[in-house]
């Protein structure tokens, strides 16, 4: 029962979400589904004149059109509300508040007034707000003339209430004639009203003012005024004398004079040779002027990177620079050179080896001798980046006796990578390739060889048996000793021959 009362508010809700939207159905031509179809009217607040009629398929949702139309407005506008449209349910401004208003309680001096607003769209929309009280605005007149003797009597009353008033005295006065009689003490006068004559006093003297300044050598005078008549006196002020302040000797420079020291008057201005202010002087005692002192600094050449300069003349006394000997042109800095830039060569880059280490390519200035890992010449380095040495890649080859018809080697280590020889396996010795050739065997030698071979042989033989005591006895013949003589005659007889058909073809000639 809850679920289904919960059903309902929640579709109630969601009608009210759709608000100011209203939807009603219809029939038109549909050109998407190419028929005729029922459709959707949906109604829809545009402003507070027009509405929009959407018009959409009901069958494929498509939007037809969209004609607008007047609001269908039903009740009656008020200052907080507006109308609403019968059509697509949307509401008109509120007409809002056009307040007048009315001053329904005057102010007074003392009390606060009151304002009343009432709108003229709905007279039950009021408010009110106060007029804050006016205060006293008062005007005096005398009500009894004071006298020499007698105080008077000055009356305030309130422009706004009457019955607001209040009165001051006013304090009896002398009107005293303004014409002062005096004397070289005293000073007095009388009034216009009663004739009295004031009370003789002494002068009040004011501070004084000095009329005539004094100097250094002449006297001045200053003039005192009493307050009261109006009188004058005077008095003398003494020479004030010089004040001297000591000016110190200043040295000649280069090209300025310098002057000798002397004292000048702080009042005067005057100048004087001596401190006691006795010999007057119109300038002070000139020293002349000593000259540049100059020494050429040599012409520096550009760098790479810093800047020359061309030669100078610097004053050792003022410090300043000039671009001739003379001193005549004087300069703020000397003539800049500006540096050349690096003139930056490539070196290749060197592959490492078995035992060399090699490097990667790197640019060197042929100016300044500088590296740098960059053709910009923007990244100096002391030594180019370095590949370290790959080290050998020894193998081993056995070795290989010689024969008659073949060469030999020894045993020895060769590195494919480098190509060279080595005697060990550590390849600390390295050899040549000749080094490990063991040459072909000659015939002589071969047989000789195998003589000795055959001897060694024949030594070692000894018959162990228990009947025979005594080893056998080496051959008397051997047949390969009697051909290696045989060879050796043949040659002999040869080389004979030769010589003696040599001796005898000299002869001939």
């Amino acid at each position: 029962m809850k679920k289904g009362f919960l059903s309902v508010l929640l579709t109630l809700f969601m009608a009210l979400m759709m608000l100011p939207t209203t939807a009603y159905a219809d029939s038109t031509w549909c050109d998407t589904c190419n028929k005729r179809v029922t459709v959707r009217y949906e109604y829809e607040y545009k402003d507070a004149q027009w509405h929009w009629n959407h018009t959409y398929c009901q069958e494929c949702g498509t939007n037809t059109s969209n004609p607008r139309a007047k609001h269908q407005w039903s009740g009656t506008a008020t200052c907080t509300s507006g109308r609403i449209c019968t059509v697509c349910g949307g509401t008109s401004n509120p007409l809002g508040h056009a307040y007048e208003s009315t001053v329904t309680i005057e102010p007074t001096c003392t009390a606060n007034g009151l304002r009343t607003y009432v709108c003229k769209n709905d007279s039950s929309h009021t408010y009110t707000e106060t007029i804050p009280a006016a205060g006293h605005n008062y005007e005096s007149s005398v009500t009894t003339e004071a006298t020499c003797t007698t105080n008077g009597l000055r009356t305030y009353v309130c422009k706004n209430d009457s019955s607001h008033t209040y009165t001051e005295p006013i304090p009896a006065a002398h009107d005293w004639n303004s014409i002062w009689f005096s004397d070289e003490d005293n000073h007095w006068h009388e009034c216009n009203v009663c004739a009295e004559m004031t009370d003789v006093g002494e002068h009040i003297w004011n501070s004084g003012v000095i009329t005539t300044s004094p100097t250094c050598t002449t006297a001045g005078e200053k003039t005192y005024t009493c307050s009261g008549c109006g009188r004058k006196k005077t008095e003398v002020i003494s020479a004030t004398g010089h004040n001297l302040e000591k000016v110190e000797k200043k040295d000649a420079g280069c090209t300025a004079d310098g002057y000798e020291a002397y004292w000048r008057c702080q009042t005067c201005k005057k100048l004087f040779s001596d401190e006691a202010g006795t010999v007057e002087i119109s300038n002070p005692t000139a020293i002349k002027a000593t000259g540049h002192n100059l020494e050429k600094v040599e012409k520096k050449d550009a760098g790479c990177t810093k800047d020359g300069y061309e030669a100078y003349w610097r004053c050792q006394t003022c410090k300043k620079l000039f671009s001739d000997a003379a001193g005549t042109a004087e300069i703020s800095n000397p003539t800049a050179i500006k540096a050349t830039g690096h003139n930056l060569e490539k070196v290749e880059k060197k592959d490492a080896g078995c035992t060399e280490d090699g490097y990667e390519a790197y640019w060197k200035c042929q100016t300044c001798k500088k590296l740098f890992s960059d053709a910009a010449g923007t990244v100096e380095i002391s030594n180019p980046t370095a590949i370290k040495a790959t080290g050998h890649n020894l193998k081993k080859v056995e070795k290989k006796d010689a024969t008659a018809t073949e060469e030999g080697n020894s045993t020895y280590w060769f590195c494919d990578k480098c190509n060279k020889y080595f005697s060990d396996a550590k390849a600390e010795t390295e050899i040549k390739k000749e080094d490990t050739v063991l040459a072909k065997l000659s015939t002589v030698n071969k047989k000789e060889t195998e003589a000795s071979s055959a001897k060694t042989a024949n030594a070692t033989k000894v018959t162990s048996t228990t009947d025979k005591t005594t080893k056998s006895s080496p051959k008397t013949g051997d047949s390969t000793d009697v051909q290696l003589y045989m060879i050796l005659m043949l040659v002999s007889i040869g080389a004979a021959a030769g010589a003696g058909a040599k001796r005898k073809l000299k002869t001939q000639r």
